[in-house]
């Protein structure tokens, strides 16, 4: 009897040293599907995922040019890299395992779904994926996505898990891709999700048996997530799609060479020094609950380029974000503030303008104020050495300058942009609290006869703060300063009323 072999030349020149199918001159791994299921129909199923099944028994873990209709990797630990290459499978499945490696490359793969595993090192190259799903991951190294077609690309709760480093990269001396997520030189990308929810998702939690509030409530953790050199689908149908959409994320997040055809929205997490490179949105920016970590180097080399580097067509959204330090809050409220008054918005610009101040204001004080969420204003006075007088009287000066800008520009308008605040501060303080003081002292007269009604006082009040004087009621003792002040006042919140007013709806 004649045993045929398998004729699958591998690309270092060998051949597959496996027994061909009965009627077919390949093995059951290395079958074409079609030609398959012409000798065996619905049985080739079956025979593709027991010749899978045996090889993995066997130790083997480098499989080429393989054609598979599921390969599933499920309550397994292998301890060197499991590579795909040349090969074709329908859905690729990795769950409650423990893998070295997992490496795709000149790979076809529909669904590639990775759940509830510890994977050291992802890396595909120059494949084709109509999905990538990883959900409740842990990694060493890195994950890297380079040179392929991906239409969704998903990453929930994915998280970096922390190596030791030893010699000379203590020193940094080397740059290390631990920790580090790659999507680079992706084409035909429909969309990108991190912590995101899409209907696949459900059934594949139900399917692989994942707890839903697990995957939910655990952040998306890594050193650094590049997304970069990405060619977005460009079916016009796609254009009005959130394209990338970020939840949760805590680590360094860098868009390099993007043109976004589509929304870019990050909520929640943390993100630290943050760097947009030729970078190009043609929709809106949205950041909601957001909170944004940078240090003085980065203030000094990567903010003042983020203008050119940057460029939104749409509108750029900050809700509810925070920021540890005032140089990039004024930048991203300043970058929020342009886009919508270049749509002609002047409200919602207004909304950003002050919050701009704010950061500014902020960073004139220094460490010495911290904001209050309505007040806007918290103090601590620092010490005064006589050694360093000098510094120190620049401080205060600085403190009392915020202190000014803080109660004639912020308290009285908002920076010029409300003119409602000083219409209600001008009737509280004239019609109930220098009547009050006035009432209190008892330092206004009627021709030397002190006055009995509070309604008289508020007259007095009224009179003065609009500088009438009508002559028939005149300030006593203390009075005098406090009608002073209140002629003052009334002067001033009126020249501010018109000017904010004017500013609001005249331009």
């Amino acid at each position: 009897m004649v045993i045929y072999m398998c004729e699958y030349t591998f690309e270092n020149g060998e051949k597959c040293k496996t027994k061909a199918l009965a009627g077919s001159k390949y093995c059951s791994l290395h079958v074409p599907i079609d030609e398959g299921e012409l000798l065996y129909g619905e049985r080739l199923k079956e025979i593709k995922k027991r010749a899978f099944e045996r090889k993995l028994e066997r130790g083997i873990r480098y499989f080429e040019g393989v054609q598979l209709y599921e390969a599933n990797i499920s309550n397994m630990t292998i301890k060197n890299p499991l590579v795909f290459k040349n090969s074709k499978i329908k859905s690729l499945i990795v769950e409650n395992s423990d893998l070295k490696g997992l490496s795709l490359f000149n790979s076809e793969i529909e669904r590639v779904i990775l759940v509830s595993s510890s994977i050291g090192t992802i890396w595909i190259k120059n494949s084709t994926l109509y999905g990538f799903n990883a959900l409740d991951i842990e990694f060493e190294n890195s994950i890297s996505l380079k040179n392929s077609a991906v239409r969704y690309l998903m990453m929930n709760s994915v998280q970096h898990s922390e190596k030791k480093i030893k010699g000379e990269e203590e020193y940094g001396e080397k740059e290390s891709i631990h920790g580090r997520i790659e999507l680079s030189d992706l084409k035909k990308v429909r969309k990108i999700g991190i912590n995101s929810h899409y209907p696949l998702l459900k059934e594949i939690l139900d399917e692989y048996g994942v707890n839903p509030s697990k995957i939910s409530k655990r952040h998306v953790k890594a050193k650094v997530l590049l997304i970069k050199n990405i060619e977005f689908d460009p079916n016009p149908r796609f254009k009005r799609q959130v394209r990338i959409f970020i939840r949760n994320f805590n680590g360094t997040l860098q868009f390099e060479n993007l043109e976004v055809l589509g929304h870019v929205e990050i909520r929640g997490g943390r993100l630290k020094i943050p760097e947009f490179i030729h970078t190009l949105i043609h929709n809106n920016l949205v950041f909601r609950g957001t909170a944004f970590y940078g240090d003085t180097t980065w203030n000094l080399t990567v903010l003042p380029n983020l203008p050119a580097e940057l460029s939104v067509k749409g509108f750029v959204i900050l809700e509810d974000c925070s920021f540890n330090n005032p140089t990039m809050e004024e930048f991203f409220y300043r970058l929020a503030r342009i886009t919508w008054e270049k749509s002609g918005d002047k409200e919602k610009a207004d909304e950003y303008y002050y919050l701009e101040m704010l950061a500014q204001r902020k960073q004139k004080m220094g460490r010495y104020m911290t904001y209050l969420p309505k007040l806007g204003i918290s103090i601590k006075l620092p010490a005064f050495p006589f050694r360093k007088a000098k510094t120190k009287m620049k401080h205060y000066i600085h403190l009392l300058e915020g202190l000014f800008e803080w109660f004639f520009a912020d308290l009285t308008c908002k920076y010029g942009t409300d003119w409602k605040r000083p219409i209600l501060i001008w009737i509280a303080m004239v019609n109930f609290v220098f009547p009050t003081i006035f009432y209190i002292t008892r330092s206004v007269t009627s021709f030397g006869v002190p006055l009995e009604s509070f309604l008289d006082y508020e007259y007095f009040s009224v009179v003065t703060a609009t500088t009438l004087g009508y002559g028939d009621l005149h300030p006593i003792g203390i009075g005098r300063v406090f009608a002073s002040i209140e002629a003052l006042f009334g002067m001033f919140m009126w020249a501010v009323f018109l000017t904010v007013f004017a500013r609001k709806y005249m331009r």
